[in-house]
């Protein structure tokens, strides 16, 4: 049986055998969907003090994305950094072009391109993806399954530099290009590197794991300092914005502003 099967089923297997567990859950009813032309989400300055500085830290950068055909090469889906390859910072992005993830960390000085195999997710498809910096390696994760494949494009490892950078969803911040085109929800951040099972376990919830509670072998609510869900009503201030679920940042403004006739859409048609 497949790994979201057996989520449902309250059953995850693990390489030692089936552990029971039952994820918990929370309703997942809407998606962002962005145009690839100007749509982001501005998260703001993330300086000192701030949750998303990740400074020399080890961590983990999650995310459910489906992409459109067409747009730009190296489409963000999350980028803090002032430059390119993630300078000053961290940036995970998806190149529709090679079907390509890229994970980009850099201390400041040095700083790698880390990319997956070509052709690693579909088009037109729902996938998940997660970046992880571990003390001595990245790592790259597509759909529950690490990329042992996963090489330098150029650089090498580095952790995230000490350096106030602003911080967005679906673009980088620097020039124009790079936006992303298509839907992307269920977007986190960790201090922490996760691990495999938790990943996994991640994954086999289909974006409805409750990240800020513990369950099964994900247990890593405490070091959560992200999660944008995507979500109306409660979890939103308003269609203006997208709140921050984690609780630790102010809510990312969508731009441009929806209501001109542009800017992202909340989408509850497309769900992964």
């Amino acid at each position: 049986m497949t790994l979201a099967i057996l989520a449902l089923m309250g059953f995850h297997q693990l390489a030692c055998g089936p552990a029971p567990y039952r994820a918990v859950e929370v309703a997942n009813s809407c998606s962002l969907h962005l145009d690839g032309d100007d749509d982001f989400v501005d998260l703001g300055t993330v300086a000192a003090g701030s949750p998303l500085m990740l400074a020399g830290s080890p961590f983990t950068v999650s995310a459910w994305f489906r992409q459109e055909s067409g747009g730009d090469p190296y489409q963000r889906i999350l980028d803090k950094s002032d430059g390119a390859v993630g300078r000053n910072g961290y940036a995970l992005a998806a190149d529709p072009g090679e079907k390509r993830i890229h994970f980009y960390v850099h201390g400041g000085k040095t700083g790698g391109d880390f990319i997956s195999v070509r052709g690693a997710y579909e088009m037109g498809r729902w996938h998940h993806v997660a970046g992880v910096a571990r003390q001595g390696r990245l790592e790259i994760w597509v759909d529950g399954r690490r990329d042992g494949n996963a090489s330098y494009e150029s650089g090498s490892h580095a952790l995230p530099a000490d350096s106030a950078t602003t911080a967005r969803l679906g673009t980088w911040n620097h020039e124009p290009g790079r936006e992303f085109k298509g839907w992307l929800d269920e977007v986190a951040v960790w201090n922490t590197d996760l691990s495999g099972a938790a990943i996994q376990a991640i994954y086999a919830a289909r974006g409805r794991g409750d990240l800020s509670r513990n369950w099964g072998p994900y247990d890593y609510s405490g070091t959560l300092v992200g999660w944008w869900r995507m979500e109306t009503g409660a979890e939103s201030a308003s269609v203006l914005f997208v709140a921050d679920a984690s609780g630790k940042n102010d809510p990312g403004r969508l731009m441009p502003t929806p209501g001109s006739g542009a800017g992202p859409i909340l989408d509850c048609k497309s769900v992964p």
